[in-house]
């Protein structure tokens, strides 16, 4: 830790000038209040492994907080949510707590996008008394860091009993495969894919490995494929999703059900993976199938903005910005952290295009995940 602080003075002015020029790039939304300005900070993988995530994020965010400023949301007040790029990167994303916190003295962090950044950075908010609020983090141990910390996001422990139970029911599995990353997240993920089994009574019949940089999977796939498991569950970095979804189709499980971790809940995915995603099987925090009106009016806006549908990280997102603005609007104190943290922990029943969304009493979100299976290249109900 000492090493990334020594190194943040530089890093922080570059994050300082990447701030300014976000800011300076997000247009003014027509009669939006000319009062003060509160600001919130957003950790966002603009560019590296997880970019596409950070991208479908950032548009979400622009979203909400011009709706919230053209609609007088908070009054007077105007609301800037200041974007910065953590690169997916550990490093980089210090060097943007950093600055949001003594710097752009912001009111709450939204972010970062990776659960692995996040386990690292967040204790430099709890400790500063920033709230935090993850909005695509499915790793275990997010809130346990502090006070300060909310997930709006469904963790890995919240979605994987009520899935599997679903899947095995469905499909009939009686035998599993699992391949993961042998690396924290993605080893506690796939721990908890196996505990879940297990407790319905399903063999493991292999559990493969890989290292975090490894981009061919020949020998772990083709020892799964010769075991012939009826579903293969997958925990990987959203890097490799795509990948591992080509190769898997590649050395003999064509045939296979093949069940992804969070990060395979991506269109950036499906894109890259094409046909390989036909029937893979993902548990989600987020459908676009949700009928609400709530729902459906957020998939129209940000159809009409940007002309392309949006998926679960944007929809995340955006409910983020309005879960913060919520917060600001029932607090007594529009320039106090602890007051927000406060009025966070009050959020019940949010109408949300999550569905109506609550706190629980240790800062998890509390709302049913859905199952999704890949047909015809999108994702629709299982």
């Amino acid at each position: 830790m000492e090493r990334l602080w020594r190194a943040a003075p530089l890093i922080g002015w570059l994050v300082g000038f990447s701030l300014v020029a976000s800011a300076c790039g997000t247009p003014q939304t027509t009669g939006a209040p000319s009062g003060p300005t509160v600001r919130f900070g957003a950790s966002l993988s603009l560019t590296g492994t997880a970019k596409f995530f950070g991208m479908a994020q950032r548009s979400g965010i622009r979203l909400a907080q011009d709706e919230i400023n053209a609609s007088h949301m908070l009054g007077k007040t105007r609301l800037e949510v200041l974007v910065a790029d953590d690169a997916s990167d550990r490093e980089q994303a210090s060097a943007v707590f950093q600055r949001f916190i003594e710097n752009s003295h912001v009111l709450a962090i939204m972010g970062p996008t990776l659960s692995d950044s996040a386990l690292s950075v967040d204790p430099m908010a709890q400790q500063a008394g920033v709230p935090v609020l993850a909005i695509s983090n499915s790793a275990g141990g997010i809130t346990g860091i502090g006070n300060f910390m909310f997930r709006e996001s469904l963790s890995e422990n919240q979605i994987t009993p009520q899935i599997i139970r679903l899947i095995c029911s469905r499909l009939k599995v009686h035998s599993a495969a699992l391949l993961y990353s042998d690396t924290d997240p993605n080893r506690s993920g796939s721990h908890g894919f196996k505990a879940a089994l297990q407790n319905l009574g399903v063999r493991i019949a292999t559990e493969q490995t890989f290292a975090r940089d490894q981009t061919e999977f020949a020998s772990q796939l083709e020892e799964i494929a010769a075991s012939r498991p009826d579903a293969v569950f997958v925990t990987a970095p959203s890097s490799l999703a795509a990948t591992i979804l080509i190769q898997a189709r590649r050395y003999g499980l064509d045939k296979t059900p093949i069940v992804g971790s969070s990060a395979f809940n991506s269109d950036a995915v499906l894109r890259s993976a094409g046909p390989a995603a036909e029937g893979l099987i993902v548990g989600s925090a987020w459908t676009a199938s949700l009928a609400s009106a709530r729902n459906q009016q957020f998939i129209q806006s940000y159809r009409a903005r940007y002309g392309v549908d949006p998926d679960q990280l944007a929809a995340q997102a955006y409910t983020g910005v309005y879960i913060l603005a919520t917060a600001l609007q029932n607090t007594q104190n529009a320039r106090d952290p602890r007051a927000l943290r406060d009025a966070l922990e009050q959020i019940k029943d949010l109408d949300t295009p999550l569905g109506p969304f609550s706190f629980n009493d240790a800062h998890e979100a509390a709302y049913a995940p859905t199952l999704q299976v890949v047909h015809l290249g999108r994702l629709q109900p299982f």
